[in-house]
């Protein structure tokens, strides 16, 4: 389970035609699991107040760029969210 250094992800919703929406949130790392990727020093206000479902997360760390397909996020603790990879 690698640890990414990040200081923002990146959340994207598309719909049909060319509607989308996105919202880029300042955190400390994140966790890449076998089913889900937790955010840590994240706004957890800013995340509860969404009101679309994320279709991708994605994040800068060490040159590349990870996007990664997830899931509404669920708050796991203080600054912690979990989206659960599709």
């Amino acid at each position: 389970m690698p640890l990414y250094q990040s200081d923002s992800i990146l959340l994207e919703a598309y719909y049909f035609g060319d509607d989308t929406e996105s919202l880029r949130l300042p955190c400390g790392s994140v966790c890449v699991n076998a089913g889900a990727i937790v955010v840590d020093g994240i706004e957890l206000r800013q995340l509860q107040s969404l009101r679309w479902t994320p279709d991708f997360l994605s994040f800068d760390a060490q040159g590349t760029r990870h996007r990664y397909p997830v899931s509404r996020p669920a708050l796991v603790g203080p600054g912690q969210a979990r989206f659960a990879l599709l």
